[in-house]
């Protein structure tokens, strides 16, 4: 029993006696301004760390405050913005000192990046702004422990941060975290071998504190429908930087172009005597007011102080993830003169298209802070508009005009049929020599499609094919060779129909991109509805290819057309022509690589293509015609001057 308890007391009264009485709390973003150093070896403007230089991050870093209700940052991002200092390393220096405990990971693409980070920031962040002292192992009974490896840095409180490359999922399942740094994510696979998604994977991680994690994905965007980073800012509320101008004070973002409906252009615009551009000469428009802000007045433009400020322009699915783009036009690390020039190297200013698609792809990327779509040209809507004809009208067969110009009467008629939950989408071509077509009818019948006895949709459709008839201007009577159904929609209830027409030409088609290399078919093959009724893959890319480029073709309306050509008639509505227009042709890209690997056609979501994909199924329905003729003749190859001169004979 200790016989002295005051000299226990008058200690105790010692010890605590220079203890704090209040914790003042403290920001990331005023950790990185007041405690932050950085050397010219990381930056140009060396010494203390000032988010004034980018003034756009404090928000964002603020964000990871361990008081904050946000859960999830993302940011979308150019290049050349200080992110990963001003907000990863930041962070990461906030947790040492200020926060002390939990455990945290960063995660980058691969075991280099790793390193990188490790060494080439992390390790330099805690040298230069003297934490050093604070590095310690959490097993104090270990000497010959620092606290730091090649992966892994602990600190005095317990907490501690693992830097892995994304390729390490053993590591990935073995490590519960608080705090989730997740970096250039449009560079991670899309799988790890049989352990999946890398970005579920790693979220899983962050499970057991559910309520109190922090999870930062950054990157700069890559390709459109491919990116992750673009899905994840799609998924939180979409805060874009706002700047005023300096003359009118209306808020605005900054963009590269902006056109209004009278055709005014405002955003970045420059002078470029003989091809060589003028430095001096890149200013910003106003979107309001056209007032022009030169490289000079960018410091006042995006300033809080000039009240630039973030502006979310949607609702979170989740009230706790925070999602922001930013562009590198808002740097000040970057000048608007370098924007230009790495735009210029991508873009014919001249000829109105990229000269370069992948410095172009550069400029979207890094500048811009935006996903690029690689694509080709798509068809205009003034190429096909001028493939309307004044011969003739929608039900009209123009064989007196087809003779002089198309090289033959029509020779077969073939119906192809779109299906829809509430429309059935029905065109009829007219086919002549050497592929020249002529649209006779497009129609979309309005109704229900899931029951077969629906009058305003199938049972029109069977009274059509069982007893429509053309006539032509020249008396001859056409019905159609074949008709054929779209199978991607229902395929059921499509093989019941197609039963249910008995011995009528009726099959079912279904489009595919491109056939399998090892298949050795480029265009079609025949398959079975699942109800065993006959139908045709049909491989559309070959298709579209071909119709985009006559689509695109010329005809000064005398003699004979080209071959393929189109035809349309002249009440074809701008709207039903449009179809044929908004595919893109865009490059295909194996997302774990980067490797392109060819072209791909891309619809729009939303947009109506349903004349386009037509077309393609009635070509595909001559050349299924055509094989079966070179068949039933025992053609080794289908012989299309012989078969023409058969349709001609068999119309005489």
């Amino acid at each position: 029993m200790n016989q002295n308890p005051s000299r226990e007391v008058d200690w105790l009264i010692r010890e605590t006696k220079s203890l704090p009485v209040s914790l003042e709390p403290l920001r990331p973003s005023e950790w990185g301004d007041t405690r932050r150093r950085l050397t010219d070896t990381v930056a140009k403007n060396a010494g203390c760390f000032d988010y004034e230089m980018t003034p756009y991050l404090r928000e964002i870093v603020d964000c990871l405050d361990v008081r904050s209700p946000v859960r999830h940052v993302t940011l979308m991002k150019g290049a050349q913005l200080g992110a990963t200092t001003g907000i990863g390393e930041n962070f990461l220096g906030y947790l040492i000192e200020h926060v002390k405990t939990s455990p945290s990971m960063w995660l980058t693409a691969d075991s280099d990046m790793a390193k990188d980070r490790m060494v080439g920031h992390l390790t330099l962040m805690i040298q230069q702004s003297g934490l050093e002292h604070l590095i310690r192992s959490s097993d104090e009974r270990n000497t010959r422990k620092t606290g730091k490896t090649d992966v892994r840095v602990e600190w005095e409180g317990g907490g501690y941060v693992v830097v892995l490359g994304v390729r390490n999922p053993n590591k990935l399942r073995s490590t519960p975290v608080r705090f989730l740094l997740r970096d250039e994510i449009d560079g991670w696979p899309d799988s790890i071998g049989k352990d999946g998604d890398p970005l579920g994977l790693s979220e899983a991680r962050t499970a057991a504190f559910e309520a109190t994690r922090k999870i930062l994905d950054m990157s700069t965007p890559l390709i459109k429908g491919q990116s992750s980073i673009e899905t994840l800012f799609l998924e939180g509320d979409q805060s874009h930087y706002q700047v005023l101008c300096l003359k009118c004070g209306r808020a605005q973002r900054l963009k590269w172009e902006r056109i209004d409906s009278n055709g005014v252009k405002t955003g970045f615009v420059w002078d470029a005597p003989r091809g060589v551009l003028d430095v001096g000469s890149v200013r910003y428009l106003c979107k309001f007011c056209c007032h022009p802000h030169t490289e000079d007045d960018k410091v006042k433009l995006v300033s809080p102080l000039y009240g630039a400020h973030w502006k979310p322009h949607a609702v979170a699915a989740d009230p706790y993830h925070r999602s922001f783009h930013m562009p590198a036009l808002c740097s000040r690390l970057q000048s608007w003169a370098a924007c230009v020039r790495t735009y210029l190297r991508g873009w014919d200013e001249k000829a109105g298209h990229p000269k370069d698609n992948r410095a172009y792809q550069f400029f979207y990327n890094t500048v811009l802070g935006s996903t690029y779509e690689l694509r080709g040209e798509r068809v205009r809507f003034e190429n096909v508009s001028e493939h309307r004809r004044h011969a003739y009208k929608y039900g009209q067969i123009p064989n007196r005009w087809a003779l002089e110009h198309c090289g033959s009467r029509v020779l077969a008629v073939v119906r192809t049929v779109d299906v829809h939950a509430d429309n059935l989408a029905v065109a009829v071509f007219g086919w002549c020599r050497d592929r020249r077509v002529i649209l006779i009818s497009y129609e979309r019948f309005e109704g229900d499609t899931e029951q077969l006895d629906n009058p305003a949709t199938w049972e029109r459709l069977r009274a059509d094919i069982s007893g429509a008839s053309y006539p032509s201007d020249d008396g001859l009577s056409y019905s159609s060779v074949a008709t054929m159904i779209d199978v991607g929609y229902n395929a059921e209830l499509v093989g019941r129909f197609i039963a249910s027409c008995g011995d009528l030409p009726v099959f079912g088609i279904k489009g595919q991109g491109t056939s399998a290399a090892s298949s050795g078919v480029r265009e079609f093959a025949e398959m079975k509805t699942s109800s065993g009724e006959r139908a045709y893959a049909c491989w559309v890319d070959h298709y579209k290819n071909r119709w985009s480029a006559s689509l695109k073709r010329s005809w000064n309306g005398i003699g004979l057309q080209p071959s393929p050509f189109f035809n349309a008639p002249i009440d074809a509505t701008d709207k039903q022509l449009k179809e044929l227009t908004v595919e893109i042709k865009r490059e295909k890209v194996v997302k774990t690589t980067g490797q392109r690997i060819g072209w791909e056609w891309h619809r729009p979501s939303g947009a109506r293509n349903e004349l386009w994909d037509l077309l393609c199924y009635a070509d595909c329905a001559l050349e299924i015609y055509a094989n079966e003729w070179s068949k039933a003749g025992r053609h080794l190859a289908t012989n299309w001057t012989a078969f023409y001169d058969h349709l001609i004979a068999e119309a005489a």
